[in-house]
């Protein structure tokens, strides 16, 4: 097909043809919605294992829920993409996008699980505090990556390209948490946590920072799209 004809096919029909596409992107954005629960819900966890509270269980059961409800709907996603008819490379762009905001929910989840094996709430003040900054930074990525993939579906590409790259600065910010993080565990003193315990703490920060490595993955998919369609 002509590269001119072929641009006003998409033109006609939408970035992506038939309606089944839109259904995708529809679930994507549920998809999201979902992960931004779970990365919530992590927040909160920090905050309650810093405090000693009494609703760990409840926090870290909430994001381990909500991590299982977006692989149930990436599935379905899935199933649906293999049905859709629609130009090959958009299928291939939903199924990047699929399966990198999972991975945003996937690695919530696997810091709560290092979280709750830990002796947290013995970590110095500062360490505390540094992670419930990424936890909050994380939050803020995730929040604008959703209005982003909203934009998407909504045919506003130059929107989301703003939005991306609003997801890539908060993803810079966050790094610098990152170094602040690693920073305190490498020159302060832990004297409740075994060896095995640093090493976990380390795993935990490390999962922090992938979940906003995540969103920025995201964004880029975002922006690749949003660049073809405008």
């Amino acid at each position: 097909m002509d590269r001119k004809v072929e641009r006003m096919v998409r033109r006609l029909f939408g970035w992506i043809a038939p309606k089944r596409g839109e259904d995708v992107l529809k679930m994507v954005e549920d998809h999201l919605e979902l992960t931004k629960n779970a990365v919530s819900s992590l927040y909160r966890l920090v905050e309650s294992v810093s405090e000693e509270r009494d609703d760990v269980k409840q926090l870290y059961d909430s994001v381990s829920d909500l991590e299982m409800e977006a692989d149930d709907l990436r599935r379905k996603m899935v199933d649906e993409l293999t049905k859709g008819e629609m130009f090959p490379e958009e299928r291939g762009d939903l199924m990047e996008l699929v399966r990198a905001v999972d991975w945003i929910a996937d690695w919530s989840k696997e810091a709560g699980r290092i979280l709750i094996i830990i002796p947290f709430q013995k970590a110095p003040e500062e360490m505390k505090k540094a992670a419930q900054d990424m936890c909050r930074a994380n939050l803020d990525c995730v929040t604008v990556l959703a209005k982003c993939i909203h934009e998407l579906h909504s045919n506003n590409p130059k929107e989301a390209l703003n939005l991306a790259n609003q997801v890539e600065l908060l993803e810079e910010e966050l790094d610098e948490l990152y170094s602040i993080a690693r920073g305190h565990l490498a020159t302060m003193e832990f004297p409740e946590f075994s060896t095995g315990a640093l090493i976990l703490l380390n795993m935990f920060l490390d999962a922090l920072e992938t979940v906003a490595d995540w969103c920025e993955n995201t964004a880029d998919i975002v922006r690749a799209v949003a660049v073809r369609i405008q």
